[in-house]
């Protein structure tokens, strides 16, 4: 299963120096949310043993002609947005596992793209210019990722097949795909490179990491099992934007601005007839400071009135860090209409309506059904393992 990895290493930072080239080689910090401490930085900084998670005024303490840079979120997420866009035009199955970092599934690609070359090419045209993305492109999603990590800014780099375990066998344990506390372990065992952790025994590292940790041993084995999984409701949501000239002051301007999107997005062909179970709704103020606030409707709607009911209270509780310039409101998980027919036994159906209804909300605002059901697989067999398996309840 070919899998695309496309790349921007410290999203944040390398749009902050897209717009500044001539601080590249010079020692730069970029500041966290509330302006306090490092979040990301610059080689040349970390070669004056600035960290990540240091306070401003030790890192300024450490290297006095430091840069220091605050983020702008805004930026970054229509970056974000350009990221999976441009590997959208080369494949229908795109995942977006973090902000600058889009995986795809090259399935059935073959025939658009016969020659050697030919979809790494049309994945990095597509990409946005500056700042420059990286490509990778292997049989597994962790190795297409790596490999993208490993490849020069605005190039691609491809794993031939069977090469993954001797290709990842050099490169460090921080790009597996474990928490924070787990690569810490993973440090303090000795354990620095990610061929090193492929050569010990697989039960040894699941008793020691669990459940992710035998997942990140598989990764290392370049035998990742994990696909690429699109979000479900990509392609049932209807998106209305606005902007605003001049800027939005006062909250009732505001909330006139967003009730006439939501009438927009009703309006729209896709939402007609159709119920809405998510609501998403993005304001950019000036100097691109981002407010955005996502909602899983407990039961699907249509009404504008209903809708606009948790729409109007999140604007309401909203702080606002300055005057909104953009607006975007989407409605999504759109569902067709559906009658409810009441059962004789009321007790049990209501219950398992209940059930269906809670399954379908989680399921909406996690992207999958986070509840399983026991099924019966071999009832008579002697393995207890055999008899019984737990598979995702999705009604």
């Amino acid at each position: 299963m070919p899998v695309a990895c496309l790349v921007v290493p410290s999203l944040a930072l390398a749009c902050e120096l897209a717009h500044r080239p001539q601080l590249q080689d010079h020692p730069v910090v970029l500041t966290d949310a509330a302006g306090l401490r490092v979040a990301e930085l610059t080689a040349p900084a970390a070669q004056r043993n600035v960290r990540p998670g240091q306070t401003l005024r030790e890192a300024t303490a450490l290297c006095p002609r430091i840069t220091i840079l605050e983020p702008h979120p805004a930026q970054n997420r229509r970056f974000a947005d350009a990221l999976r866009d441009a590997m959208a035009s080369v494949s229908p199955i795109v995942e977006q596992p973090e902000p600058g970092a889009v995986c795809a599934d090259l399935r059935g690609l073959d025939l658009l793209y016969p020659q050697p070359g030919d979809v790494e090419r049309a994945i990095l045209q597509a990409a946005p210019p500056a700042p420059a993305a990286r490509l990778g492109v292997a049989d597994e999603r962790f190795t297409a990722y790596v490999a993208a990590r490993s490849a020069q800014q605005g190039q691609a780099h491809r794993v031939p097949a069977g090469q993954s375990a001797a290709f990842l066998a050099d490169k460090p344990t921080a790009w597996l795909p474990l928490p924070p506390d787990d690569q810490e372990r993973l440090h303090l065992f000795g354990i620095h490179t990610i061929g090193a952790l492929a050569e010990l025994p697989r039960h040894a590292v699941a008793a020691q990491f669990g459940l992710a940790g035998e997942t990140a041993w598989l990764a290392a084995s370049g035998a990742d099992p994990t696909p690429v999984a699109p979000d479900p409701f990509v392609h049932t949501a209807v998106v209305e934007s606005s902007r605003a000239e001049p800027p939005l002051v006062s909250r009732e301007a505001i909330l006139h601005s967003t009730q006439q999107l939501l009438r927009r997005a009703l309006r729209h062909p896709r939402a007609s007839g159709r119920f809405v179970r998510r609501l998403r709704l993005r304001l950019v103020m000036e100097e691109d400071r981002l407010w955005e606030r996502s909602q899983a409707l407990r039961e699907p709607m249509s009404d504008r009135d209903r809708l606009w009911l948790p729409i109007r209270s999140a604007l309401e509780r909203a702080e606002l860090a300055g005057p909104v310039v953009e607006l975007e409101l989407e409605l999504g998980a759109l569902t067709a209409e559906s009658g409810r027919q009441p059962s004789l036994f009321r007790d049990g159906a209501r219950r398992r309506e209940q059930l269906n209804e809670m399954a379908r909300h989680l399921k909406a605002q996690h992207g999958r059904s986070p509840l399983s059901q026991i099924v019966p697989l071999e009832p008579w067999s002697r393995i207890p393992e055999r008899r019984y398996a737990l598979m995702d309840y999705d009604p």
